[in-house]
């Protein structure tokens, strides 16, 4: 901070800050809980003025998306942040504007990008002040004296928000370190300060310079403006979301019916208003519906249950989604044909996707499915949890999911994998043993020592997201339904044992920061037990 800037220098960056002075633009969860009110605050970088000096989305749009994403946002405003504003208009805005003062006093949520603009406009308006020791000092000491005025009114406005403080990064990257070095030690010393201020008001603070700095060229795209790319907003957002995520409550949900095909039935009732097509796969076996999750979420269908005959909550469900075609997964031993006359009298057309046994069945789902997929999975077909525990991550990227035996590579499948350069094996040495994954193409394990530490595993490697639905691990007719919602929402799945949270099961949860959990079941397959310590976890 004390070294002094060059005129020449100052020209240099000159034509960077006057780039930062841009015009300002204006700007059904369903689960029902107490929702945040999420107010922005702050310069263009909360406004989102972007690398070639136009509108567009700022870090603060990213974090209401990720608080939408978890059902947690109840409204959301950036209006009142102002391309250019210093400390002093923030300031004067807190103290003067009723419609801002209102806002933060409802906010739950407030985020603050403040005090660049407070060095830039002097090196914009008189560069040669900056070569001062006395004035740099005196301009830091109102900076700070404005700040913390500007903390003091929004902790009595509304003492018990979540507030977070961004610093800045480094915007002149590209210019030679001789020619940046002042600039980037005064922003430096300006984040200290934020730091400090935010600590002492009880706030957060964000560092934004290293993430930043990780890959300038990518997040700064044009070395002639200060502001960032679409990347570079996201990467601050995350910054934020890494702590903003920490204070949000954790919510559990159920969807639940009185047995498993009501379950299916309301599982489909929160996914879809309507559907063309559905899935139906038999409720109380579990071998030709294990591959189906792909199928249905590339066709935007529920997965319903039937049994021996078409039950009543399944035949209203039809009605309700106006469907208009039905797809059998198994053969006539799995669904009868009682099942697909019932269908056929409801005006539904149908089709029934078979095999032999259930690994030509998850063979022939796999070719309907279609595409290009550049992966197979393959799980234990003679049970199933693991590979319900890969279901949705499978559908949300149109991955087949093939079986096999332990030991033994049915020709079936072996066949289905013809073409395919590289394999996710699903479980452990237990499930799918050396042998076989040896003889997959580019198989790639990922397996814990039981059911619940695969699931884990799936979850924070493959699959990680901030919700996450949760079933038993004893069944497989709720994960089976569930799993097409979960990829229709980006969330993660977690199997759990009935009446207990397994440690890898808590550990992935905590180490992912879920913060919104959906139990699938009633409490005979979850137990309130488990809901609670779901409610727990950090």
């Amino acid at each position: 901070m004390k070294q002094r800037f060059r005129k020449t220098r100052l020209l240099v960056i000159l034509s960077l800050v006057m780039m930062l002075f841009a015009p300002s633009f204006a700007n059904a969860a369903p689960f029902a809980h107490d929702q945040w009110s999420y107010v922005a605050l702050g310069d263009s970088l909360a406004v989102g003025i972007q690398f070639d000096g136009k509108p567009g989305d700022s870090y603060a749009d990213y974090i209401a998306h990720d608080l939408e994403n978890i059902y947690q946002l109840e409204s959301y405003t950036k209006k009142f942040a102002v391309p250019g504003l210093t400390t002093d208009g923030l300031l004067e805005q807190l103290t003067m504007n009723v419609e801002a003062q209102q806002a933060v006093a409802n906010a739950d949520l407030i985020t603050l990008t403040i005090g660049a603009n407070d060095f830039l406009n002097v090196l914009k308006t008189s560069p040669e002040d900056l070569e001062d020791t006395e004035k740099v000092k005196l301009l830091f000491q109102k900076v700070q004296a404005n700040y913390a005025q500007v903390m003091g009114v929004i902790r009595k406005l509304n003492p018990d928000a979540n507030v977070f403080l961004m610093g800045y990064y480094n915007s002149f990257y590209a210019y030679p370190a001789e020619q940046q070095v002042v600039f980037t030690q005064l922003m430096q010393s300006l984040n200290q300060m934020i730091q400090t201020l935010a600590v002492g008001s009880g706030s957060g603070f964000v560092p934004t310079y290293d993430a930043i700095a990780m890959n300038y060229t990518e997040y700064l795209p044009n070395p002639q403006n200060v502001h960032p790319g679409p990347a570079g907003y996201k990467v601050i957002a995350d910054e934020f979301w890494k702590q903003i995520k920490m204070v949000v409550p954790v919510e559990v949900e159920r969807i639940s019916g009185k047995n498993r095909y009501e379950t299916a039935v309301a599982i489909s009732n929160i996914g879809w208003e309507s559907a063309d097509t559905v899935i139906i796969a038999r409720g109380d076996d579990f071998p030709d519906a294990l591959a189906g999750a792909p199928l249905a979420y590339k066709m935007d269908a529920p997965i319903l249950l039937t049994g021996k005959t078409l039950p009543q909550s399944v035949k209203d469900e039809l009605a309700r989604l106006k469907a208009e075609k039905a797809i059998i997964l198994g053969g006539k031993g799995a669904v009868s044909t009682y099942v697909y006359n019932e269908l056929k009298s409801l005006g539904v057309d149908v089709d029934r996707i078979g095999g032999i046994d259930r690994f030509e069945t998850a063979t022939n789902i796999a070719a309907v499915l279609g595409g290009d997929p550049e992966k197979a999975i393959v799980a234990n077909g003679l049970d199933f949890p693991d590979a319900l525990s890969i279901a949705s991550f499978a559908a949300e990227n149109g991955f087949p999911i093939l079986l096999t035996k332990k030991s033994e590579l049915p020709e079936a499948t072996k066949k289905a994998l013809h073409g395919f350069e590289s394999s996710i094996v699903v479980g452990g040495t237990g499930v799918i043993s050396e042998n076989i994954l040896a003889n997959l193409p580019g198989a790639e394990r990922y397996g814990g020592e039981n059911r619940y530490a695969t699931s884990a595993k799936i979850a924070t490697i493959l699959n990680p997201a901030d919700k996450a639905f949760v079933a038993t691990g004893a069944d497989f007719a709720d994960a089976l339904t569930g799993s097409v919602v979960a990829a229709k929402t980006n969330s993660t799945f977690l199997l759990v044992p009935p009446t207990s949270v397994d440690d890898s099961i808590s550990g992935a949860a905590t180490e992912l920061g879920i913060r919104h959990f959906t139990i699938l079941g009633g409490e005979g397959a979850v137990s309130n037990n488990v809901e609670k310590l779901l409610e727990a976890i950090k």
